[in-house]
């Protein structure tokens, strides 16, 4: 995944890329996410082509 990518995901205040899991990470509880964030992220990737899967605790798993 592009570094550009990663950058936009990282300036979200709810969620990181995490480069060891190759995943987007939720660093709040399920309780306290920002799901309008969460479906930013899945619309930048998908405007980019990225394929992924939903995961628990709203994490995104980046596939290859």
């Amino acid at each position: 995944m592009a570094q550009q990518i990663i950058n936009e995901i990282n300036e979200f205040v709810t969620f990181r890329f995490d480069y060891t899991k190759n995943r987007v990470v939720n660093l709040k509880t399920n309780r306290d996410v920002e799901v309008d964030e969460f479906l930013d992220i899945q619309y930048i990737l998908d405007c980019n082509k990225v394929r992924y899967s939903f995961e628990k605790n709203f994490e995104i798993q980046i596939l290859n």
